[in-house]
Protein backbone atom coordinates (compact mmCIF):
# COMPACT_ATOMS: atom_id res chain seq x y z
CA UNK A 1 0.00 0.00 0.00
CA UNK A 2 1.05 3.80 -0.50
CA UNK A 3 2.52 5.18 2.75
CA UNK A 4 0.43 7.90 4.63
CA UNK A 5 -2.69 6.52 3.33
CA UNK A 6 -5.36 8.27 4.27
CA UNK A 7 -9.10 6.48 5.58
CA UNK A 8 -11.85 8.65 5.63
CA UNK A 9 -15.05 8.26 7.53
CA UNK A 10 -17.94 7.41 6.01
CA UNK A 11 -20.80 10.16 5.09
CA UNK A 12 -18.11 13.16 6.24
CA UNK A 13 -19.70 15.39 3.54
CA UNK A 14 -23.11 15.34 4.80
CA UNK A 15 -24.41 18.82 3.98
CA UNK A 16 -23.96 17.88 0.35
CA UNK A 17 -27.17 16.97 -0.65
CA UNK A 18 -27.42 13.12 -1.88
CA UNK A 19 -29.27 14.67 -5.34
CA UNK A 20 -25.83 16.04 -6.53
CA UNK A 21 -24.12 12.22 -6.74
CA UNK A 22 -22.74 11.69 -9.92
CA UNK A 23 -22.10 8.02 -10.18
CA UNK A 24 -19.55 6.56 -12.98
CA UNK A 25 -21.25 3.09 -12.99
CA UNK A 26 -25.28 1.47 -11.93
CA UNK A 27 -24.49 -1.44 -13.63
CA UNK A 28 -21.89 -3.42 -15.66
CA UNK A 29 -23.87 -3.27 -18.80
CA UNK A 30 -24.57 0.37 -18.85
CA UNK A 31 -21.86 2.41 -18.25
CA UNK A 32 -22.08 5.97 -18.62
CA UNK A 33 -19.54 8.20 -20.35
CA UNK A 34 -17.09 9.84 -17.87
CA UNK A 35 -18.12 13.32 -19.25
CA UNK A 36 -21.75 13.21 -18.83
CA UNK A 37 -23.93 14.84 -16.22
CA UNK A 38 -26.98 12.59 -15.57
CA UNK A 39 -27.20 12.01 -11.85
CA UNK A 40 -28.14 8.05 -11.41
CA UNK A 41 -29.46 6.73 -7.84
CA UNK A 42 -27.41 5.60 -5.84
CA UNK A 43 -26.98 1.94 -6.28
CA UNK A 44 -25.89 -1.30 -3.91
CA UNK A 45 -22.98 -2.07 -6.08
CA UNK A 46 -21.95 1.84 -5.74
CA UNK A 47 -22.48 1.02 -2.15
CA UNK A 48 -20.72 -1.93 -1.58
CA UNK A 49 -17.51 -0.69 -4.27
CA UNK A 50 -17.49 2.86 -2.60
CA UNK A 51 -17.71 1.80 1.60
CA UNK A 52 -14.64 0.60 3.19
CA UNK A 53 -16.67 -1.97 5.14
CA UNK A 54 -15.40 -3.99 7.67
CA UNK A 55 -14.64 -7.08 5.71
CA UNK A 56 -12.69 -4.84 3.31
CA UNK A 57 -10.69 -2.63 5.78
CA UNK A 58 -10.23 -5.65 8.07
CA UNK A 59 -6.94 -6.67 5.36
CA UNK A 60 -4.12 -4.49 3.57
CA UNK A 61 -2.53 -5.83 0.12
CA UNK A 62 0.79 -6.38 -0.13
CA UNK A 63 1.07 -8.17 -3.30
CA UNK A 64 -1.23 -9.30 -6.54
CA UNK A 65 0.12 -12.08 -8.48
CA UNK A 66 -2.03 -12.21 -11.64
CA UNK A 67 -2.09 -15.09 -14.35
CA UNK A 68 -4.58 -14.51 -17.12
CA UNK A 69 -4.87 -17.00 -20.62
CA UNK A 70 -6.72 -14.88 -23.14
CA UNK A 71 -9.03 -16.52 -25.64
CA UNK A 72 -8.91 -13.62 -28.40
CA UNK A 73 -11.11 -15.56 -30.79
CA UNK A 74 -14.21 -15.84 -28.10
CA UNK A 75 -13.08 -12.52 -26.31
CA UNK A 76 -12.55 -14.20 -23.03
CA UNK A 77 -10.24 -15.38 -20.22
CA UNK A 78 -9.27 -18.08 -17.96
CA UNK A 79 -6.98 -16.80 -15.03
CA UNK A 80 -6.29 -17.06 -11.38
CA UNK A 81 -5.05 -14.15 -8.84
CA UNK A 82 -2.76 -14.86 -5.96
CA UNK A 83 -4.08 -11.63 -3.40
CA UNK A 84 -1.30 -11.92 -0.58
CA UNK A 85 -2.16 -9.90 2.22
CA UNK A 86 -2.19 -8.49 5.98
CA UNK A 87 -4.65 -8.80 8.57
CA UNK A 88 -5.48 -5.61 10.42
CA UNK A 89 -8.03 -7.10 12.65
CA UNK A 90 -8.91 -11.04 13.67
CA UNK A 91 -10.07 -12.47 10.11
CA UNK A 92 -13.16 -14.81 9.95
CA UNK A 93 -14.44 -13.32 6.38
CA UNK A 94 -13.10 -10.82 3.93
CA UNK A 95 -14.66 -9.31 0.91
CA UNK A 96 -12.99 -9.49 -2.76
CA UNK A 97 -14.13 -7.48 -5.67
CA UNK A 98 -14.94 -9.11 -8.90
CA UNK A 99 -17.83 -7.85 -11.61
CA UNK A 100 -20.92 -10.49 -11.35
CA UNK A 101 -20.79 -11.39 -14.83
CA UNK A 102 -17.18 -13.50 -14.32
CA UNK A 103 -17.94 -16.74 -12.93
CA UNK A 104 -15.62 -17.88 -9.70
CA UNK A 105 -14.50 -21.55 -10.45
CA UNK A 106 -12.72 -21.63 -6.75
CA UNK A 107 -11.06 -19.79 -4.29
CA UNK A 108 -8.25 -21.58 -2.12
CA UNK A 109 -6.17 -20.60 1.42
CA UNK A 110 -3.63 -23.33 2.24
CA UNK A 111 -4.89 -25.75 -0.20
CA UNK A 112 -8.11 -26.11 1.00
CA UNK A 113 -11.25 -24.61 -1.06
CA UNK A 114 -13.17 -21.93 0.78
CA UNK A 115 -16.78 -20.78 0.86
CA UNK A 116 -17.75 -17.73 -0.65
CA UNK A 117 -21.11 -15.89 -1.54
CA UNK A 118 -21.97 -12.98 -4.33
CA UNK A 119 -23.62 -9.92 -3.69
CA UNK A 120 -23.35 -7.35 -6.95
CA UNK A 121 -19.48 -7.05 -7.72
CA UNK A 122 -18.54 -7.75 -3.93
CA UNK A 123 -17.79 -11.75 -3.59
CA UNK A 124 -17.81 -12.50 0.28
CA UNK A 125 -14.87 -15.34 0.95
CA UNK A 126 -15.29 -17.28 4.47
CA UNK A 127 -12.28 -18.78 6.26
CA UNK A 128 -12.23 -22.10 7.70
CA UNK A 129 -10.19 -20.76 10.70
CA UNK A 130 -9.93 -17.11 12.21
CA UNK A 131 -6.83 -15.67 10.94
CA UNK A 132 -5.46 -13.30 13.87
CA UNK A 133 -4.55 -9.93 13.66
CA UNK A 134 -1.05 -9.32 11.96
CA UNK A 135 -1.02 -12.53 10.15
CA UNK A 136 0.37 -12.00 6.49
CA UNK A 137 -1.57 -14.45 4.50
CA UNK A 138 -2.65 -14.95 1.08
CA UNK A 139 -5.46 -16.51 -0.76
CA UNK A 140 -6.42 -17.34 -4.80
CA UNK A 141 -9.60 -17.01 -6.55
CA UNK A 142 -9.34 -19.15 -9.83
CA UNK A 143 -12.45 -17.62 -12.27
CA UNK A 144 -13.09 -17.43 -15.98
CA UNK A 145 -15.70 -15.63 -18.58
CA UNK A 146 -16.24 -12.83 -20.93
CA UNK A 147 -15.46 -9.38 -19.73
CA UNK A 148 -16.99 -6.30 -20.46
CA UNK A 149 -16.64 -4.84 -23.51
CA UNK A 150 -15.56 -1.05 -23.70
CA UNK A 151 -18.55 0.83 -25.13
CA UNK A 152 -17.10 4.35 -25.62
CA UNK A 153 -12.88 3.91 -24.33
CA UNK A 154 -11.50 4.97 -21.99
CA UNK A 155 -14.53 6.95 -21.15
CA UNK A 156 -16.35 4.03 -20.65
CA UNK A 157 -14.38 1.17 -20.56
CA UNK A 158 -13.25 -2.69 -20.89
CA UNK A 159 -12.08 -4.58 -23.17
CA UNK A 160 -11.48 -3.09 -26.74
CA UNK A 161 -11.24 -6.21 -29.02
CA UNK A 162 -9.75 -4.73 -32.38
CA UNK A 163 -8.26 -5.18 -35.56
CA UNK A 164 -5.05 -3.47 -36.59
CA UNK A 165 -4.95 -1.77 -39.89
CA UNK A 166 -3.60 -5.33 -41.44
CA UNK A 167 -6.35 -7.14 -40.15
CA UNK A 168 -4.58 -8.74 -37.32
CA UNK A 169 -5.97 -8.57 -33.68
CA UNK A 170 -5.14 -5.70 -31.60
CA UNK A 171 -6.76 -5.92 -27.93
CA UNK A 172 -6.46 -3.27 -24.98
CA UNK A 173 -8.29 -2.59 -21.63
CA UNK A 174 -9.05 0.29 -19.84
CA UNK A 175 -11.38 0.46 -16.60
CA UNK A 176 -10.67 3.44 -14.75
CA UNK A 177 -14.09 4.48 -13.60
CA UNK A 178 -15.74 0.88 -13.77
CA UNK A 179 -12.78 -0.31 -11.56
CA UNK A 180 -10.34 -3.41 -12.01
CA UNK A 181 -12.67 -5.59 -11.09
CA UNK A 182 -14.27 -5.80 -14.16
CA UNK A 183 -11.38 -8.35 -15.13
CA UNK A 184 -9.76 -9.34 -12.28
CA UNK A 185 -10.87 -9.61 -8.62
CA UNK A 186 -9.01 -7.54 -6.18
CA UNK A 187 -9.94 -5.23 -3.55
CA UNK A 188 -11.10 -2.51 -5.45
CA UNK A 189 -10.81 0.34 -3.67
CA UNK A 190 -9.00 3.46 -5.00
CA UNK A 191 -6.69 3.57 -1.74
CA UNK A 192 -6.15 0.04 -1.67
CA UNK A 193 -2.52 -0.14 -3.61
CA UNK A 194 -0.14 -3.21 -3.21
CA UNK A 195 3.48 -3.05 -2.70
CA UNK A 196 4.37 -4.81 -6.11
CA UNK A 197 2.45 -6.83 -8.49
CA UNK A 198 3.43 -9.29 -11.32
CA UNK A 199 1.33 -9.89 -14.32
CA UNK A 200 1.75 -12.91 -16.25
CA UNK A 201 -0.37 -12.67 -19.62
CA UNK A 202 -0.72 -15.85 -22.01
CA UNK A 203 -1.84 -15.17 -25.63
CA UNK A 204 -1.70 -16.23 -29.09
CA UNK A 205 2.00 -16.92 -29.93
CA UNK A 206 2.19 -14.72 -33.03
CA UNK A 207 1.11 -11.85 -30.52
CA UNK A 208 2.57 -10.16 -27.93
CA UNK A 209 1.04 -9.04 -24.14
CA UNK A 210 2.87 -5.67 -22.58
CA UNK A 211 1.79 -4.78 -19.34
CA UNK A 212 3.03 -2.07 -16.43
CA UNK A 213 6.42 -2.22 -15.10
CA UNK A 214 9.49 -4.53 -16.36
CA UNK A 215 9.37 -7.98 -18.76
CA UNK A 216 10.66 -9.92 -16.31
CA UNK A 217 10.33 -13.64 -18.68
CA UNK A 218 8.78 -14.69 -21.80
CA UNK A 219 7.19 -18.79 -21.81
CA UNK A 220 6.80 -20.27 -25.37
CA UNK A 221 5.54 -22.91 -26.31
CA UNK A 222 3.96 -23.79 -29.78
CA UNK A 223 0.74 -22.55 -30.08
CA UNK A 224 0.79 -19.72 -27.12
CA UNK A 225 3.68 -17.18 -25.04
CA UNK A 226 3.66 -16.46 -21.59
CA UNK A 227 4.86 -12.56 -21.24
CA UNK A 228 5.55 -11.57 -17.43
CA UNK A 229 6.02 -8.24 -16.25
CA UNK A 230 6.80 -6.95 -12.62
CA UNK A 231 5.84 -4.27 -10.98
CA UNK A 232 8.06 -2.73 -8.15
CA UNK A 233 6.14 0.13 -6.59
CA UNK A 234 2.43 1.11 -5.10
CA UNK A 235 0.08 1.01 -8.33
CA UNK A 236 -3.80 2.07 -8.50
CA UNK A 237 -5.77 -1.51 -9.34
CA UNK A 238 -7.61 0.51 -12.43
CA UNK A 239 -3.74 1.62 -13.91
CA UNK A 240 -2.81 -2.29 -13.69
CA UNK A 241 -3.12 -2.87 -17.82
CA UNK A 242 -2.88 -5.40 -20.39
CA UNK A 243 -2.55 -4.61 -24.44
CA UNK A 244 -2.07 -7.56 -26.80
CA UNK A 245 -0.89 -7.25 -30.37
CA UNK A 246 1.66 -7.42 -33.35
CA UNK A 247 4.16 -5.18 -31.07
CA UNK A 248 7.53 -4.05 -31.38
CA UNK A 249 9.73 -2.33 -28.72
CA UNK A 250 10.97 1.21 -29.42
CA UNK A 251 14.46 2.37 -27.27
CA UNK A 252 15.31 5.55 -26.16
CA UNK A 253 17.06 6.83 -23.00
CA UNK A 254 16.43 9.50 -20.35
CA UNK A 255 19.58 11.32 -18.91
CA UNK A 256 19.27 13.10 -15.14
CA UNK A 257 22.39 13.65 -13.09
CA UNK A 258 24.18 11.07 -14.96
CA UNK A 259 21.69 8.50 -14.57
CA UNK A 260 20.78 7.21 -17.79
CA UNK A 261 17.55 5.55 -17.37
CA UNK A 262 16.40 3.03 -20.51
CA UNK A 263 12.88 3.08 -21.96
CA UNK A 264 10.86 0.89 -23.96
CA UNK A 265 7.92 2.05 -25.78
CA UNK A 266 6.02 -0.68 -27.37
CA UNK A 267 4.15 0.00 -31.22
CA UNK A 268 2.51 -2.25 -33.57
CA UNK A 269 5.40 -3.32 -35.87
CA UNK A 270 4.34 -1.13 -39.18
CA UNK A 271 4.77 2.28 -36.87
CA UNK A 272 8.25 1.66 -35.25
CA UNK A 273 9.61 4.04 -37.49
CA UNK A 274 7.50 7.03 -36.86
CA UNK A 275 7.06 5.80 -33.40
CA UNK A 276 11.02 6.21 -32.74
CA UNK A 277 11.19 9.87 -33.70
CA UNK A 278 7.59 10.80 -32.78
CA UNK A 279 7.89 9.65 -28.95
CA UNK A 280 10.99 11.41 -28.28
CA UNK A 281 8.82 14.09 -26.98
CA UNK A 282 7.72 11.96 -23.87
CA UNK A 283 11.18 13.28 -22.61
CA UNK A 284 10.16 16.95 -22.88
CA UNK A 285 7.31 16.22 -21.02
CA UNK A 286 8.72 14.48 -18.04
CA UNK A 287 11.31 17.45 -17.84
CA UNK A 288 8.19 19.82 -17.87
CA UNK A 289 6.92 17.71 -14.96
CA UNK A 290 9.85 17.19 -12.91
CA UNK A 291 10.73 21.36 -12.99
CA UNK A 292 7.21 22.09 -11.36
CA UNK A 293 5.48 19.39 -9.49
CA UNK A 294 8.86 16.84 -8.48
CA UNK A 295 10.08 13.90 -9.18
CA UNK A 296 9.39 10.92 -11.51
CA UNK A 297 8.15 8.19 -8.87
CA UNK A 298 8.79 5.21 -11.25
CA UNK A 299 11.92 4.60 -12.90
CA UNK A 300 12.62 1.19 -11.38
CA UNK A 301 9.57 0.07 -13.22
CA UNK A 302 10.49 2.56 -16.36
CA UNK A 303 8.36 4.62 -18.62
CA UNK A 304 6.74 4.00 -21.82
CA UNK A 305 4.33 4.60 -24.49
CA UNK A 306 2.12 1.79 -25.26
CA UNK A 307 0.10 2.17 -28.91
CA UNK A 308 -3.70 1.02 -28.67
CA UNK A 309 -7.14 0.81 -30.42
CA UNK A 310 -8.52 3.66 -28.17
CA UNK A 311 -7.52 7.15 -27.54
CA UNK A 312 -5.21 6.91 -24.67
CA UNK A 313 -4.96 6.65 -20.43
CA UNK A 314 -2.43 6.89 -17.89
CA UNK A 315 -1.90 3.71 -17.20
CA UNK A 316 1.37 3.67 -14.28
CA UNK A 317 4.66 3.04 -15.94
CA UNK A 318 2.71 1.93 -19.45
CA UNK A 319 0.67 5.14 -20.76
CA UNK A 320 -1.35 3.79 -23.44
CA UNK A 321 -1.15 5.89 -26.83
CA UNK A 322 -3.30 6.03 -29.63
CA UNK A 323 -3.78 9.25 -31.55
CA UNK A 324 -2.77 8.61 -34.56
CA UNK A 325 1.14 9.87 -33.85
CA UNK A 326 0.17 13.52 -35.49
CA UNK A 327 -0.23 16.55 -33.25
CA UNK A 328 -3.19 18.48 -35.96
CA UNK A 329 -4.77 15.12 -37.31
CA UNK A 330 -4.93 12.46 -34.77
CA UNK A 331 -7.90 11.61 -32.94
CA UNK A 332 -7.56 14.70 -30.79
CA UNK A 333 -6.96 17.58 -33.09
CA UNK A 334 -8.37 20.79 -34.03
CA UNK A 335 -8.77 23.06 -30.42
CA UNK A 336 -6.22 20.11 -28.53
CA UNK A 337 -3.73 20.96 -31.39
CA UNK A 338 -1.69 22.48 -28.57
CA UNK A 339 -0.17 25.10 -30.58
CA UNK A 340 1.69 22.57 -32.73
CA UNK A 341 4.37 22.25 -29.76
CA UNK A 342 3.80 18.45 -28.22
CA UNK A 343 0.96 15.81 -28.82
CA UNK A 344 -2.31 16.19 -26.55
CA UNK A 345 -2.19 12.58 -25.44
CA UNK A 346 1.38 12.56 -23.96
CA UNK A 347 1.31 15.46 -22.41
CA UNK A 348 -1.86 14.70 -20.75
CA UNK A 349 -1.70 11.09 -19.98
CA UNK A 350 2.49 11.26 -19.39
CA UNK A 351 1.27 14.28 -16.19
CA UNK A 352 -1.18 11.75 -14.46
CA UNK A 353 1.83 9.89 -13.57
CA UNK A 354 2.03 12.71 -10.93
CA UNK A 355 -1.60 13.96 -10.76
CA UNK A 356 -3.60 10.69 -10.22
CA UNK A 357 -0.19 7.59 -10.12
CA UNK A 358 1.75 9.48 -7.62
CA UNK A 359 -0.65 11.68 -5.76
CA UNK A 360 -4.01 9.61 -5.71
CA UNK A 361 -6.94 10.83 -4.40
CA UNK A 362 -8.41 9.33 -1.54
CA UNK A 363 -11.76 8.88 -2.67
CA UNK A 364 -12.86 8.96 -6.44
CA UNK A 365 -15.18 12.01 -5.66
CA UNK A 366 -11.90 14.29 -4.99
CA UNK A 367 -10.75 13.35 -8.73
CA UNK A 368 -10.32 16.62 -10.28
CA UNK A 369 -6.91 16.13 -8.02
CA UNK A 370 -6.22 13.71 -11.28
CA UNK A 371 -7.70 15.71 -13.94
CA UNK A 372 -8.07 19.31 -13.13
CA UNK A 373 -5.03 19.71 -11.53
CA UNK A 374 -3.36 17.91 -14.91
CA UNK A 375 -5.70 19.84 -17.44
CA UNK A 376 -4.83 23.22 -15.50
CA UNK A 377 -0.81 21.75 -15.71
CA UNK A 378 -0.88 22.12 -19.27
CA UNK A 379 -1.51 25.62 -19.50
CA UNK A 380 1.21 25.83 -17.05
CA UNK A 381 3.39 24.03 -19.65
CA UNK A 382 2.18 26.43 -22.46
CA UNK A 383 3.33 29.38 -20.15
CA UNK A 384 6.72 27.80 -19.49
CA UNK A 385 7.11 26.65 -23.18
CA UNK A 386 6.13 30.69 -24.26
CA UNK A 387 7.62 32.26 -21.47
CA UNK A 388 4.06 33.54 -21.75
CA UNK A 389 1.29 34.24 -19.10
CA UNK A 390 -1.22 35.03 -21.75
CA UNK A 391 -0.59 31.95 -23.81
CA UNK A 392 -1.74 29.96 -20.83
CA UNK A 393 -4.96 32.67 -20.41
CA UNK A 394 -5.15 31.36 -23.99
CA UNK A 395 -5.49 28.11 -23.46
CA UNK A 396 -7.85 28.37 -20.94
CA UNK A 397 -10.05 30.69 -22.74
CA UNK A 398 -10.16 27.03 -25.83
CA UNK A 399 -11.29 24.81 -22.93
CA UNK A 400 -14.05 27.17 -20.84
CA UNK A 401 -16.86 26.82 -23.03
CA UNK A 402 -17.11 23.17 -22.18
CA UNK A 403 -18.17 23.96 -18.58
CA UNK A 404 -21.35 23.21 -17.57
CA UNK A 405 -22.46 23.96 -14.26
CA UNK A 406 -24.87 21.53 -13.51
CA UNK A 407 -23.36 19.88 -10.15
CA UNK A 408 -20.89 19.94 -7.79
CA UNK A 409 -17.18 19.01 -8.86
CA UNK A 410 -17.02 16.99 -5.36
CA UNK A 411 -19.72 15.47 -4.36
CA UNK A 412 -20.35 13.00 -1.07
CA UNK A 413 -17.58 10.44 -0.23
CA UNK A 414 -17.72 6.28 0.08
CA UNK A 415 -20.41 5.80 -2.95
CA UNK A 416 -17.75 4.86 -5.33
CA UNK A 417 -19.10 8.46 -6.89
CA UNK A 418 -16.47 8.61 -9.54
CA UNK A 419 -16.43 12.47 -10.29
CA UNK A 420 -15.15 12.24 -13.53
CA UNK A 421 -17.85 15.29 -15.65
CA UNK A 422 -16.35 17.96 -17.86
CA UNK A 423 -16.32 19.97 -15.56
CA UNK A 424 -14.08 17.69 -13.33
CA UNK A 425 -11.41 18.78 -15.83
CA UNK A 426 -12.27 21.75 -17.55
CA UNK A 427 -13.34 23.60 -14.80
CA UNK A 428 -11.14 22.28 -12.29
CA UNK A 429 -8.30 24.20 -14.41
CA UNK A 430 -10.38 27.20 -14.08
CA UNK A 431 -10.41 27.01 -10.18
CA UNK A 432 -6.54 26.76 -9.91
CA UNK A 433 -5.99 29.69 -12.54
CA UNK A 434 -8.81 31.50 -10.43
CA UNK A 435 -7.18 30.43 -7.25
CA UNK A 436 -3.80 31.65 -8.50
CA UNK A 437 -5.41 35.40 -9.26
CA UNK A 438 -6.90 35.54 -5.68
CA UNK A 439 -3.63 34.49 -4.00
CA UNK A 440 -1.81 37.13 -6.27
CA UNK A 441 1.86 36.01 -5.23
CA UNK A 442 3.26 33.51 -8.02
CA UNK A 443 6.02 32.48 -5.61
CA UNK A 444 3.61 31.42 -3.38
CA UNK A 445 1.42 29.53 -5.98
CA UNK A 446 4.51 27.44 -7.64
CA UNK A 447 5.82 26.82 -4.06
CA UNK A 448 2.13 25.29 -3.40
CA UNK A 449 1.87 23.37 -6.40
CA UNK A 450 5.48 22.18 -6.24
CA UNK A 451 5.30 21.12 -2.22
CA UNK A 452 1.76 19.76 -2.64
CA UNK A 453 2.40 17.02 -4.86
CA UNK A 454 5.93 16.51 -3.55
CA UNK A 455 5.16 16.10 -0.24
CA UNK A 456 2.03 13.94 -1.02
CA UNK A 457 3.98 11.65 -3.08
CA UNK A 458 2.91 8.02 -2.87
CA UNK A 459 0.05 9.20 -1.14
CA UNK A 460 -3.42 9.56 -0.90
CA UNK A 461 -5.17 13.10 -1.11
CA UNK A 462 -8.57 15.18 -1.00
CA UNK A 463 -9.60 18.63 -1.10
CA UNK A 464 -9.33 19.46 2.32
CA UNK A 465 -5.60 18.92 1.72
CA UNK A 466 -4.77 20.42 -1.13
CA UNK A 467 -6.30 24.01 0.84
CA UNK A 468 -4.71 23.00 4.06
CA UNK A 469 -1.52 23.28 1.83
CA UNK A 470 -3.04 26.49 0.55
CA UNK A 471 -3.24 27.85 4.02
CA UNK A 472 0.23 27.17 5.22
CA UNK A 473 1.40 29.12 2.51
CA UNK A 474 -0.32 32.23 2.27
CA UNK A 475 -1.50 32.10 5.78
CA UNK A 476 -4.91 32.73 4.58
CA UNK A 477 -8.49 30.60 4.75
CA UNK A 478 -9.81 29.74 1.67
CA UNK A 479 -12.22 27.42 3.01
CA UNK A 480 -14.88 29.81 1.27
CA UNK A 481 -13.42 29.48 -1.64
CA UNK A 482 -13.10 25.30 -1.77
CA UNK A 483 -17.13 25.41 -0.80
CA UNK A 484 -17.90 27.71 -3.73
CA UNK A 485 -16.64 26.24 -6.37
CA UNK A 486 -15.64 22.35 -5.37
CA UNK A 487 -18.98 21.98 -3.87
CA UNK A 488 -21.89 23.76 -5.53
CA UNK A 489 -22.28 24.31 -8.97
CA UNK A 490 -22.58 27.77 -9.19
CA UNK A 491 -20.57 30.53 -10.93
CA UNK A 492 -20.18 33.84 -8.91
CA UNK A 493 -21.54 36.32 -10.82
CA UNK A 494 -20.38 40.30 -10.35
CA UNK A 495 -23.18 42.45 -10.96
CA UNK A 496 -21.93 46.22 -11.29
CA UNK A 497 -23.00 49.17 -12.83
CA UNK A 498 -21.38 53.23 -12.92
CA UNK A 499 -22.43 56.64 -12.50
CA UNK A 500 -20.01 59.55 -13.28
CA UNK A 501 -18.04 59.45 -9.84
CA UNK A 502 -18.74 55.80 -8.73
CA UNK A 503 -18.52 52.40 -10.21
CA UNK A 504 -20.97 49.77 -7.80
CA UNK A 505 -20.22 45.93 -7.63
CA UNK A 506 -21.66 43.04 -5.67
CA UNK A 507 -21.28 39.48 -5.60
CA UNK A 508 -24.57 37.74 -6.82
CA UNK A 509 -25.05 33.74 -6.71
CA UNK A 510 -22.61 32.89 -4.27
CA UNK A 511 -22.46 31.29 -0.69
CA UNK A 512 -22.71 33.99 2.36
CA UNK A 513 -19.26 33.70 3.61
CA UNK A 514 -17.91 34.36 -0.38
CA UNK A 515 -15.09 37.31 -0.17
CA UNK A 516 -12.95 36.79 -2.96
CA UNK A 517 -11.01 39.99 -4.33
CA UNK A 518 -11.20 40.19 -8.17
CA UNK A 519 -9.66 42.94 -10.43
CA UNK A 520 -10.63 45.59 -12.51
CA UNK A 521 -9.08 47.93 -15.29
CA UNK A 522 -9.78 51.43 -14.53
CA UNK A 523 -8.75 53.53 -17.29
CA UNK A 524 -6.12 50.93 -18.01
CA UNK A 525 -5.00 50.57 -14.93
CA UNK A 526 -5.56 47.16 -12.68
CA UNK A 527 -6.81 47.50 -9.16
CA UNK A 528 -7.87 44.99 -6.95
CA UNK A 529 -11.74 45.20 -4.88
CA UNK A 530 -13.32 42.88 -2.31
CA UNK A 531 -17.21 42.53 -3.30
CA UNK A 532 -19.82 41.64 -1.04
CA UNK A 533 -22.68 40.75 -1.30
CA UNK A 534 -24.09 43.98 -0.74
CA UNK A 535 -23.28 47.15 -3.31
CA UNK A 536 -19.98 48.46 -2.60
CA UNK A 537 -18.07 51.47 -4.75
CA UNK A 538 -15.29 53.18 -5.33
CA UNK A 539 -14.51 56.38 -6.89
CA UNK A 540 -14.23 57.02 -10.51
CA UNK A 541 -13.63 59.93 -12.98
CA UNK A 542 -16.09 60.85 -15.31
CA UNK A 543 -16.62 59.01 -18.47
CA UNK A 544 -14.30 56.37 -16.94
CA UNK A 545 -13.35 53.27 -19.03
CA UNK A 546 -13.86 50.14 -16.48
CA UNK A 547 -13.00 46.50 -17.57
CA UNK A 548 -13.77 43.32 -15.01
CA UNK A 549 -10.75 41.10 -15.76
CA UNK A 550 -12.66 38.35 -16.26
CA UNK A 551 -9.84 36.24 -17.81
CA UNK A 552 -7.67 35.76 -14.20
CA UNK A 553 -11.27 34.49 -12.36
CA UNK A 554 -13.59 31.70 -13.37
CA UNK A 555 -16.82 34.26 -12.77
CA UNK A 556 -19.34 35.66 -14.64
CA UNK A 557 -20.95 39.54 -14.99
CA UNK A 558 -24.10 41.19 -15.15
CA UNK A 559 -24.86 44.58 -15.64
CA UNK A 560 -27.93 46.43 -13.28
Amino acid sequence: MKKNKIIKTPWKKTSINILFLLLIIVACQNPRPHGGNEIPPLSRNNYLMGFLNENRASYDVSYYDINIDFDIENQSLDGFVTIKAKSLNDIEKLQVDLVKDLNIKKITHQNSELEYSREEDAVLVIFEQIIPKNTLFDFTVYYEGIPQSAANPPWAGGFTWSKDKDGRDWVAVSCEGEGARIWWPNKDHITEEPDSVRMAFTVPSDLMSVGNGQLRNIIQNEEKTTYEWFVNNPINNYNISVQIGHYVAVQDTFIKENTIHNINHYVLDYNKDVAENYFKQAKEVIRFYEKYFGDYQWWEDGYKLVEVPYLGMEHQSAVTYGNGFSIYNGVRSSSWAMYGVIDPLIIHETGHEWFGNSVTASDPTHIWIHEGLQVYSEALYFEDKFNSYPVSIDYLKSIKGRIANKIPIVGNEDENHWALSGDTYMKGAWIMHTLRSAINDDTIWFEILKEFMVENARSHVDTEDFFSKVKEKTGDDYSYFSEQYFYTPNQPQLEYYQTDSQFYYKWNNVNENFVMPIDLLVNGLEQRVFPSQEFQSIDISKYATIEIMDWKFYVSSKKS
